[in-house]
């Protein structure tokens, strides 16, 4: 029976978050009451948007990648645990238990609603691969299944709680009101986060310190302006990478781009949200009493804002050079891709002030970085479970974006202490 259900959310999940976005948003909207037309064009018109937004992303990570290994080539560092990135996603797919995993995620979210402990109905599907990696890495590192299933439970509902708790000042902030954003991989660093940038907003001379695009631009001119902002820290990221003159231009110019393009798609994807979302409202009047019920969707929908983006471009190189500091085991590299969604959770509360959303997240790192190598062994463990090949020559393997998540961190610590893993 299992294995049927695993199949058939593996069929779902093949679909993409794209596919898996539409098809979601439609069957809520149509839920929700909306005539078909407008259910069929709010999920279309939200898909498309949403389509655009990854394409951006893509871009920014397929530049960036590259710009970033010829960094750690350059500096010729050696590290002993291997970071395999996004490769998480496979083995949180595969493993064993992943089936009731899921299972147990919808029924706890449905669960929580009731009770009255959430008030988001997380419709982002993809991203409870968050989730089923932190069961990947507890199956991995005790083999129990109760284990595994209990604590991605656990993760959804903090990840649920703290959701509710940061979705009034983002949908302010950020203009999208009905949503909320549970996604796992920006959750753990915006509780880490926020709190270091209200500590520094209350530090003599650093609180005082105008770090905003606004004022930036305001202050520039054209160089504080974000397709500038966006052109220059690309063009010196092309510089430490070595490039020449030619790539480093490139780079520079995609860059801009990406600042420019990203918060465009943003608005096409608002459209398509909103009519859902205004529905939504109509719908708990009538049908529950008045209580919210916010719809969760993909953090990313709220990356791109230009203190976020700029933050993303300064803290890419900086990353790297993280890796040695004292206690990891771990090189940066593949992971670095997962950077944006450290960042995403911090701007409105640092009221996009980049230097202090870049000093927090440098906190947000160095804890992801020590999880990171202290969860090596479990990462390890479930690569063999699943049948994942290590590369070769080595001996441990780890991520940031979930390998490092401080909350499965946290879980694993408490069954380690308990004496329930198994190395």
């Amino acid at each position: 029976m299992f294995d049927t259900i695993n199949k058939g959310f593996q069929w779902f999940t093949g679909l993409g978050s794209n596919g898996i976005l539409c098809v979601a948003l439609l069957i809520i909207g149509l839920v929700l009451g909306l005539k078909i037309g407008d259910a069929v064009r709010s999920a279309l018109t939200a898909t498309v948007g949403f389509i655009g937004l990854n394409l951006i992303v893509d871009m920014l990570i397929a530049q960036m990648s590259p710009a970033t290994m010829a960094m750690v080539e350059r500096m010729h560092w050696n590290l002993d645990v291997v970071d395999v990135g996004w490769g998480l996603m496979g083995m949180a797919w595969g493993q064993p238990a992943s089936g009731m995993v899921i299972i147990a995620l919808i029924a706890t979210n449905i669960a929580l609603i009731f009770l009255r402990f959430t008030k988001t109905l997380m419709v982002d599907f993809w991203n409870y691969w968050s989730f089923a990696a932190c069961a990947a890495l507890i199956y991995g590192a005790t083999g129990n299944v109760v284990f595994t299933v209990l604590a991605a439970c656990i993760y959804m509902a903090v990840s649920l709680k703290w959701a509710d708790t940061v979705a009034p000042k983002y949908q302010e902030f950020y203009g999208i009101p009905g949503c909320s954003w549970p996604t796992g991989a920006i959750i753990a660093p915006a509780m880490i986060g926020i709190p270091v940038v209200k500590l520094l907003q209350k530090i003599p001379v650093i609180k005082d310190i105008k770090a905003d695009p606004e004022t930036m631009q305001r202050r520039m001119g054209i160089f504080g302006e974000p397709i500038v902002i966006g052109a220059v820290l690309g063009m010196l990221i092309g510089v430490i990478a070595g490039y020449d003159v030619r790539k480093v231009l490139l780079l520079g110019f995609n860059m801009a781009a990406v600042m420019i393009l990203l918060p465009r798609m943003i608005q096409i994807m608002m459209e398509g949200l909103i009519t859902i979302s205004d529905q939504a409202k109509e719908f708990t009047a009538k049908y529950m009493k008045g209580r919210e019920v916010w719809i969760g969707i993909d953090a990313s929908t709220i990356m791109g804002n230009p203190a976020t983006m700029s933050a993303i471009l300064i803290m890419t190189p900086i990353v790297t050079f993280m890796s040695i500091i004292p206690g990891n085991r771990m090189l940066a590299t593949a992971s670095l891709v997962a950077v944006p969604w450290f960042i995403i959770g911090i701007t409105a509360y640092a009221k996009e002030n980049i230097l202090h959303i870049c000093l927090a997240a440098m906190v947000v790192f160095a804890i992801y970085f020590w999880c990171a190598t202290a969860m090596a062994g479990a990462h390890t463990e479930i690569a063999k479970i699943v049948g994942s090949e290590l590369p070769e020559g080595t001996s441990l393997i780890s991520s940031l974006s979930e390998g490092g998540n401080p909350i499965t961190f946290i879980l694993y610590k408490i069954l380690d202490l308990l004496g329930f893993v198994k190395f």
